[in-house]
């Protein structure tokens, strides 16, 4: 047993699909298998498999009632207050990104002609909405989950979220092959992650990813880049 009281029985409740953690596990498990098939399919349908991951195993969640609404920020959201802070903090973040893009080398941020071909600005959009989601439900089930601990830590959504974060930092490093995408997709992570505790609204987190990636004129929000080792064959 640690200091928060964690438990093998703690764990092995967290397996219960109505548990967080069971959606958590069934994530990582897909990740594995979109790995595998993806070098085998276009960019196009390799982006559209990625995103439906991340939108399929949080929407079962709700629907099988193992996640909570409230914690992805989805429902009981204060808008008043959200709209405040989002809107300071997002326009923050627009200045700071702009000041990223001009520091960066322009040809590791530009891409050629043949990357841009068949991304839509919806598709931009959707894609950053699909990313959000997949990020928030990170959030609410390491949240859930250290809730549930016999002894919960203080202050449980600030360790959620930065717990949350170093679970997605792998795909970002596997999905981005430059280090200027990687640079600019860590920053969307902890910028929407600070927003979220803050704000705990998924709407406004999505429309800060989907702003700064538009602001940063690379279509970084739908890119074509492949994960490491994957060749589009169409």
């Amino acid at each position: 047993m640690t200091a928060f009281g964690f438990t093998f029985e703690w764990l092995l409740g967290q397996l219960h699909p109505l548990r967080p953690g069971f959606w958590l596990l069934l994530s990582f498990g897909l990740s594995g298998l979109v790995l595998m098939v993806g070098p085998l399919l276009s960019a196009r349908w390799s982006r559209r498999l990625r995103a439906g991951r991340w939108v399929l195993t949080p929407y079962l969640g709700l629907l099988a009632g193992g996640l909570s609404p409230r914690l992805l920020g989805l429902s009981d959201i204060d808008w008043v207050a959200g709209l405040g802070l989002g809107v300071g903090l997002t326009s923050a973040i627009w200045l700071l990104l702009a000041l990223v893009r001009a520091t960066l080398h322009r040809e590791t941020l530009d891409r050629g002609p043949s990357d841009s071909r068949g991304i839509s600005l919806a598709e931009q959009i959707v894609w950053a909405g699909a990313r959000e989601f997949h990020w928030v439900f990170l959030r609410a089930a390491v949240w859930e989950m250290l809730l549930a601990l016999p002894a919960p830590p203080e202050l449980p959504g600030y360790w959620a979220i930065w717990l949350a974060s170093l679970l997605a930092l792998p795909g970002l490093f596997i999905q981005h092959r430059q280090t200027s995408q990687r640079v600019i997709g860590g920053l969307l992570l902890i910028t929407t992650a600070i927003l979220f505790f803050y704000t705990r609204n998924f709407y406004l987190c999505w429309l800060l990813h989907a702003s700064a990636g538009l602001l940063i004129d690379q279509q970084f929000t739908a890119e074509n880049s492949h994960p490491i080792g994957q060749r589009a064959v169409g």
